[in-house]
This record gives C-alpha cells, sequence and structure tokens, in this order.
C-alpha cells in the first residue's frame, strides 16, 4: 500500500515536470518579439558600394560643316575626342582628392559626322531649328567656321540639348580643344555635385554653399506664397497670385514635376510687423536692412506661416509690405549699396521681397505687371532652392577667354533642358545615395536592437527597395535617365516607410528583462515547492 502511495506520488511530480519542460519552450515562442528576417548581407554590399558601379553616361553626337574636308578626319576625331574629354574628366577627379575605393564613373560616347547642311543655318540661323535630341544624356553639337571677322570662337547652346559652334580656325586641333573646353566647363559641376553626395571632396566654398542652400530630395513640396501687410490702417492691399502664378509659374511646375511635385497655395496675412526697427541708411533717411538683420526679418512667433494642407516640406515666399512709419524700406548688400531687387533668399526656407507701393489712395492693388517681375525673383530663388543649376554660368567662368558662349534664352519654363538633365542626374545619385544610408541605418537598429519588432511588411518594402536600387542603377548604364530617376525615387520612397514604420518602435522598450520581471512572480512561488518535493523524492530514493 505504502509503495503504491510512492509511485503515485513520484507520478504526480514527475507530471508537473513534464507539462513545465514541454510548455516552457512554447512560453519562450509565443512571447517573443516577432522579427521577419531582413537582407542584412545584401544591404551591407549596397553600403560598401560592392553591389553596384554608379554610372552616368552620356553621349555626343558631333555635326562637322563639309568644309575643306580634307583637313578633319571625321574618322578619328570621335575616337580623339572621347580619350581627350575622360582624360580631363579624370584630371578633375584628381584634383578634388576624390576617394577610389568607391566606383562613380562618367562614360564618354562620341559620334562624329560630316555637316553638308551647314549653309542653310547661315541663311536662318534659327538653333532651335536643327535636329535635337529628346533622350536625357544625348546632346548634339554643330561644329562650323566663323564667318564674322572675330578673334574668339564662338559658342551658342540652345534649349533642346543642341549647340552651335563657330571655330575661326578650320584645323583638327582647334576643333578638338574648343569642343572639349566646352564638354568639361557644361558637366564639370554637375560631376562635382554628384561626388559630393558620395566620396568627401576637398573643401570647396561654393560646393558648401549649394548644399546649404538646396532642399533635400522629397517626391512633393508645398509652396506657399503669402503677402504680408505690415499696418492695414494705413494701407490696404491685395494680388490676384492664381493668375500670376498660372502664367508665370505654372510651366516650371509642370517641367519640374517629373522629380518632384509641387503643390501651390497662397495667403495674405495683415499686421505682419517687424520683431526690430530698420536703421537709417548713412546720411539719408532710407530705413534699410543690414545683411546682420535680414536672419532677424520672419517673425516666427506671430507670423502664421505653417502649412496646413501638406505634411511635405514647405517652402515660403513672402511678398513684404512694410508699415508707413518703416517705408520706404530697402534691403542692404554686404557694401552699403541698395539692392535693386529688393530681395533676399533663406536657404533651405523660401525668399523674401520687400515692396514699397504707394500710398497716397490708401488701397494698392498689384497689378499683374508688377507681379511679373516679382514672380521671376521668386521663380529664381526656387530654382535654387530646388537645386538648378546655372550651367551657363559655370561654364563661362570655366571657359578658356579665347571662347565666347552665349545661351539661348530659357522658355518660359524657365529651365532648360540642359539645367533639366543636370538635375535629374544630381536627383538620382542623391535618392540611391539616401536610400543606401536609410537602409543601412536600419539594418544597423534592427541588428543593435534585437526586441525590436520587424513585421513582414518592413522585410517587403526593405526587398522592393533593394531591387528599386538595382533596377536604378541598370537604368543608369543603359542611359535611360527617366526609368532611372523613377525607381531612385521609389526606392528612396520605399526605404524611408521602412524605417520610419511605427510599428518598428512599439516594442522597443520590452527587452527580455521586462519578461523576467513580468513572470517571476508566478514562477517562483510555483517552483519553491516542486524543487524541494523533487529533493526529498531524491533523498528518500538514496536512502531506500
Amino acid at each position: 500500500m505504502e509503495e503504491n502511495i510512492d509511485k503515485i506520488r513520484r507520478l504526480i511530480i514527475a507530471s508537473f515536470y513534464i507539462v513545465i519542460l514541454l510548455g516552457l519552450p512554447l512560453w519562450w515562442k509565443t512571447t517573443e518579439v516577432y522579427r521577419a528576417q531582413l537582407p542584412f548581407a545584401e544591404i551591407e554590399e549596397w553600403s560598401n558600394w560592392e553591389a553596384f558601379d554608379l554610372e552616368f553616361p552620356t553621349h555626343f553626337t558631333i555635326y562637322v560643316a563639309n568644309v575643306e574636308s580634307d583637313k578633319i578626319n571625321i574618322a578619328n576625331l570621335s575616337s580623339i575626342l572621347e580619350n581627350l574629354i575622360i582624360s580631363r574628366y579624370n584630371d578633375i577627379n584628381a584634383h578634388n582628392n576624390y576617394k577610389p575605393q568607391k566606383s562613380i564613373l562618367f562614360p564618354v560616347k562620341v559620334e562624329s559626322f560630316n555637316w553638308d547642311s551647314w549653309m542653310d543655318y547661315l541663311q536662318d540661323g534659327n538653333l532651335e531649328a536643327l535636329n535635337s535630341v529628346s533622350e536625357s544624356g544625348q546632346y548634339v553639337f554643330y561644329i562650323m567656321p566663323n564667318t564674322k571677322s572675330n578673334s574668339k570662337a564662338k559658342v551658342l547652346v540652345g534649349n533642346q540639348r543642341q549647340a552651335i559652334i563657330e571655330v575661326n580656325h578650320w584645323d583638327t586641333y582647334v576643333i578638338e580643344k574648343t569642343i572639349s573646353d566646352l564638354i568639361t566647363s557644361l558637366f564639370t559641376p554637375e560631376q562635382i555635385s554628384i561626388k559630393k553626395f558620395i566620396m568627401e571632396p576637398s573643401p570647396d566654398s561654393k560646393v558648401e554653399v549649394d548644399s546649404m542652400r538646396t532642399m533635400k530630395y522629397s517626391p512633393q513640396y508645398q509652396v506657399t506664397f503669402s503677402l504680408m501687410n505690415g499696418d492695414p490702417s494705413n494701407l490696404l492691399v491685395n494680388w490676384d497670385i492664381e493668375k500670376t502664378v498660372n502664367k508665370y509659374l505654372q510651366p516650371f511646375v509642370d517641367k519640374i514635376s517629373v522629380i518632384s511635385n509641387l503643390t501651390v497655395d497662397s495667403q495674405i496675412q495683415h499686421y505682419a510687423r517687424l520683431t526690430f526697427e530698420p536703421h537709417h541708411k548713412s546720411d539719408e533717411k532710407i530705413l534699410s536692412l543690414t545683411p546682420e538683420l535680414l536672419p532677424h526679418f520672419i517673425n516666427a512667433a506671430e507670423w502664421n506661416l505653417a502649412s496646413a494642407v501638406s505634411s511635405y516640406p514647405t517652402l515660403n515666399f513672402i511678398l513684404y509690405v512694410p508699415s508707413k512709419e518703416q517705408s520706404p524700406l530697402y534691403i542692404q548688400d554686404s557694401k552699403g549699396n541698395i539692392m535693386e531687387s529688393n530681395a533676399f533668399l533663406i536657404p533651405r526656407w523660401g525668399g523674401v521681397i520687400i515692396n514699397n507701393p504707394d500710398r497716397s489712395i490708401g488701397s494698392h492693388d498689384f497689378s499683374l505687371e508688377e507681379l511679373k517681375s516679382v514672380m521671376s525673383i521668386f521663380l529664381m530663388q526656387l530654382r535654387g532652392l530646388l537645386g538648378v543649376q546655372d550651367v551657363w554660368i559655370e561654364a563661362k567662368h570655366a571657359l578658356d577667354v579665347t571662347i565666347s558662349i552665349e545661351f539661348v534664352t530659357p522658355p518660359s519654363a524657365a529651365v532648360t533642358m540642359w539645367e533639366f538633365d543636370s538635375l535629374v542626374r544630381r536627383r538620382i545619385a542623391e535618392n540611391i545615395v539616401t536610400s543606401i544610408s536609410t537602409l543601412k541605418s536600419l539594418s544597423q537598429l534592427v541588428t543593435e536592437i534585437p526586441n525590436m519588432v520587424v513585421l513582414d511588411h518592413i522585410q517587403t518594402e526593405v526587398l522592393l527597395a533593394l531591387d528599386n536600387l538595382s533596377k536604378s542603377c541598370a537604368n543608369l548604364h543603359n542611359k535611360q535617365y527617366d526609368l532611372a530617376l523613377y525607381h531612385s525615387k521609389k526606392a528612396i520612397e520605399l526605404a524611408e516607410s521602412a524605417f520610419f514604420d511605427p510599428t518598428m518602435v512599439s516594442m522597443l522598450y520590452f527587452p527580455d528583462e521586462h519578461k523576467y520581471a513580468i513572470y517571476m512572480p508566478l514562477f517562483v512561488p510555483i517552483s519553491v515547492p516542486l524543487l524541494v518535493a523533487l529533493f526529498r523524492e531524491i533523498r528518500n530514493y538514496r536512502e531506500r
């Protein structure tokens, strides 16, 4: 009888331990944080620049006027120009001390042909009537002798990816040098900007200024135009901003929408006073703003400039009408001279124009003609904030003094195809590098915090981001810049969506120690009698 009781007791104790041994793994599995597997190795390859070569190829078609054809060897011109341009590119890279371990290439392809109809161009002089190229990254140059008695070579750059080059001395060396100088001067600033996103260049103040001024890439921006009236008790102001935007800004908005969408709104605010008193210009009764006062111009505490329409970055453009006591109000430059535009740019924020209208009748409606000059200034500021570079200014500084360069006035879109192509390539580079950096940060975050939740849709977004990165680089290699831009935009959107997903921080502060703290009050009271019973059984067994 006693043996049966001992046996039953041992079975009861064993059953408790069997339940614990079977339930412990199940409990551990059901209480662990769910983590979908991320492609850490592939992300590491991209961050180390082992998964791709970033290429920005360009194709140049050269048409040489069929004049004294025995002097120009068309067959050899293409290869000579390719080698010369690549050599000039390499010299620029060496001069800027870029790190060699990161692979970023600018392949060049040159094709040369005879230009038999060059005399027709002399008669009409219409550059835009010449063959233009519709594909980004492909450009056409027409070479002809200078028919005027001018000591300088003349370059006329059109809007549609073509240019006319008139040379004085009709020989191979002059043509090769002129074309290579022009191409290098047009594309060097762009290459420096692209490399800026990837590598550490030598100190360059111009690059730093552009970097601080330009907005970080976003698929959409909110553009807000504000008419700020310092004192409506003395002067009432109004403007027809909708008609102005449709006439002067909409073509640019439509053109740039391939890169980023711009949503435009407007407002009029009264009693928009300054937080300081302007200075009197020395020996004059003119109120002026010195460069030291401009950073304090925006009255952020009282001016309602926040946009409730969109969560995307906002670009603010203010037309400010000062009060009667502060009129007329002008802006001084660093040398104390009154600025003709009476406007200034706020990096990565927007722009301000100060206007001093006539107060004699107590009200002022800004006419369409007045707003045309205002919008032209806002448009130039918007170009700078979105990263549109003035390629003609860069080229004029870089070209030899013996070359005269002239650019056709940009169309109503306020951006030439040369500028648009440059912006597309720079935004592609920025998107690719930012996507890689974001994915790398996500990988490090998940690795360093083992209790962070990683759901399946996070894994899907990361995989899609990597796939779009691969497609973007492949499209770049094939000179398909439109597709490369599209996939780079998708890559950065998916990478940032994964990184900022709210589900990734829901279990951020629930480590294993918290799990132990929650379940210990339950497990300890149960485990003590079970351990005591097991110890007694072992002792009785030894005694027997």
